[in-house]
């Protein structure tokens, strides 16, 4: 079989045998790797003599049945001359590699997998809603947050509901109600776009992840949120009612609490560097009784509390504070940074019953349980960085803690109140 192929290559180099090896390995130029580099060097290779050996001409595959047509040609014993004799032969080549894949970057194939969410989100969750309930939010909330309809399907209603605080903060047994108050004083409103504003308080994300998410352009989810979050904060603000059920001496709790924002650029002044908020709750109802701010940080929590300083005339201090708001024999419970008015703050004495003193310690941790709550809203809990003035910032920020606290106190209502003092 040895002897075939050197008759073989023999008669294909014909009188370029006699040139160097050398000669034969430069006789590729640089446009042999243009297109297609891989092609030229499995599909043939170039003799000197300018014939193109198929790849595998020299194997021994397959061409057992072909021997004594080889010698006759490699002895010119054949009809046609030794040339037609070459091409006669039929050269069967192997198996060969996998050819590489290039692929223009420039010209990507769409690789997006199917919308699986899109038989999930029901058509119900628009303008045209009629029907809202426990379910439909939950079902809805998550195909938008990216959890798909077979997903959905094998997991237990618990771990869903985790899904779902982990995106919108509340349960959808909270956000029902809070939907339906909304929709009364709004009809035309959409409860996609209110799952992305309570989504948005939540996380308090870009309008860049925004808008991958809930698959809108930036300019519209900034207007949007803004719209639906200032008509939230209408009716969250109707859940703070600051008269108690039942005449008791001591029923309410206060205490301030600050958020951090951006810096004022256009007043730089380090009062701004925070916003203080005051906040009273009921201690034998699970309800919010009272919002005030945002103030200084700096600013004291008594001088909050009684609307001025000491140096100001009683008349001249805000008269929408704490302070002017409690009946003759109503107290307060809070802490150290209240001293000064024992006619209306009970603090912790020495004096005071050792029970007396872990009751007024509940309540105290109660009030900031509260607080911790609110700051689990990254908006709140974050940095703000909404407003472009620093009127503007503050309208922006009251809204944003106004919806907050009527999120809390819809919760309070449905299934989820502070513990017992």
């Amino acid at each position: 079989m040895m002897n075939h192929r050197l008759r073989l290559m023999a008669l294909a180099l014909g009188d370029g045998g006699a040139q160097s090896s050398s000669s034969a390995s430069s006789s590729f130029s640089e446009d042999d790797f243009d297109e297609e580099p891989f092609h030229h060097h499995v599909e043939s290779r170039s003799s000197s003599s300018g014939l193109s050996i198929p790849y595998g001409a020299c194997e021994d595959d397959d061409q057992a049945s072909s021997d004594d047509e080889v010698s006759s040609a490699a002895n010119g014993s054949g009809d046609d001359d030794e040339e037609s004799q070459v091409s006669s032969v039929t050269f069967v080549p192997p198996d060969r590699p996998p050819q590489q894949v290039f692929v223009n970057i420039q010209q990507r194939p769409n690789l997006s997998l199917p919308r699986n969410n899109e038989t999930l989100t029901p058509t119900l969750l628009t303008n045209s809603l009629s029907v809202l309930t426990h379910s439909t939010i939950l079902q809805a909330g998550l195909a938008y947050a990216g959890f798909g309809k077979e997903r959905q399907e094998r997991n237990n209603n618990s771990r869903k509901v985790v899904w779902f605080k982990s995106f919108y903060g509340v349960e959808p047994t909270t956000i029902l109600p809070f939907f339906l108050d909304i929709k009364a004083e709004y009809p035309d409103i959409c409860y996609k776009d209110c799952l992305m504003t309570m989504n948005w308080l939540y996380l308090y994300d870009t309008y860049p992840v925004l808008s991958g998410r809930w698959k809108y352009c930036e300019e519209y989810i900034g207007a949007k949120v803004i719209e639906y979050g200032k008509k939230m904060a209408v009716i969250a603000r109707r859940k703070i009612v600051f008269e108690l059920k039942d005449d008791v001496e001591i029923g309410r709790t206060v205490d301030c609490s600050t958020f951090m924002i951006h810096e004022m650029r256009l007043d730089p002044s380090s009062k701004w560097f925070d916003w203080k908020y005051e906040f009273a709750l009921a201690i034998y109802e699970a309800r919010v009784v009272s919002v005030r701010g945002p103030d200084y940080p700096s600013t004291h929590d008594i001088t909050v509390f009684r609307g001025g300083t000491t140096d100001e005339d009683i008349n001249d201090r805000d008269q929408n504070a704490l302070y002017f708001q409690l009946e003759e024999g109503d107290k307060c419970v809070a802490d150290s940074g209240y001293a000064g008015e024992p006619e209306k703050i009970v603090m912790t004495q020495d004096e005071h019953p050792k029970d007396f003193k872990e009751f007024l310690a509940r309540c105290k941790n109660r009030q900031e349980t509260f607080h911790w709550r609110l700051k689990a809203f990254n908006i709140l809990g974050g940095r703000f960085r909404h407003g472009i003035s620093v009127e503007h910032r503050m309208e922006l920020h009251r809204m944003a803690v106004d919806v907050i606290v009527g999120v809390i106190q819809y919760d309070y209502e449905n299934g989820h109140p502070p513990f017992d003092v």
